[in-house]
């Protein structure tokens, strides 16, 4: 979801289409908000379409997964707010290098979803608890296997920087809109 909204918001910049939506009495929350609320249910159904698969592999089919997948919401917030970050700051080229092998390798490995991060530990695992990525598997692997005490930590957490990367992505959109260097 970064990828695809990071290269959406820089595409439009690049093009005179978002120059002409300056015109309009919009603001750049309104802009940002205009970009999330189309691809939210794009990130629902690939959690979905996720699961499903999981299901065929051998995950079991109760209740926790609906809760699963509403932790899991926030997390595709913040992945789109960080391709909106990154694609107001930067062109559609640099966001496809960013989003595309950067991060995806960055938040695979700082997640605890390739290995356990207690297998290493160290200032590698504190690292990795420092940002959002382990925190939001671990707030989804809590709901998923009914630990609804671990939840909230992790699911605050992951709200948390979802809140100030989209706050940023405003920020910077805004000056991008004012034609100031972000």
């Amino acid at each position: 979801m970064s990828l695809f909204s990071g290269m959406l918001i820089a595409k439009d910049r690049s093009t005179s289409f978002l120059m002409r939506l300056f015109t309009t009495p919009l603001s750049a929350s309104d802009y940002i908000v205009g970009y999330i609320v189309p691809l939210l249910p794009i990130a629902i159904v690939q959690v979905i379409i996720s699961f499903i698969a999981a299901f065929f592999l051998g995950l079991p089919f109760n209740a926790n997964v609906f809760l699963s997948i509403f932790v899991l919401l926030p997390t595709s917030l913040l992945f789109i707010g960080i391709g909106l970050l990154v694609g107001s700051i930067f062109n559609d080229k640099q966001v496809g290098g960013i989003c595309g092998a950067l991060l995806t390798n960055m938040s695979a490995w700082l997640s605890g979803t390739w290995f356990d991060l207690n297998l290493v530990g160290g200032w590698f695992k504190d690292i990795a608890y420092t940002l959002p990525f382990a925190h939001a598997v671990d707030a989804s692997r809590a709901a998923l296997s009914g630990d609804y005490a671990s939840i909230s930590l992790h699911f605050w957490w992951v709200i948390g920087y979802t809140g100030v990367i989209v706050a940023i992505a405003i920020f910077a959109f805004k000056k991008k809109m004012n034609g100031e260097n972000a």
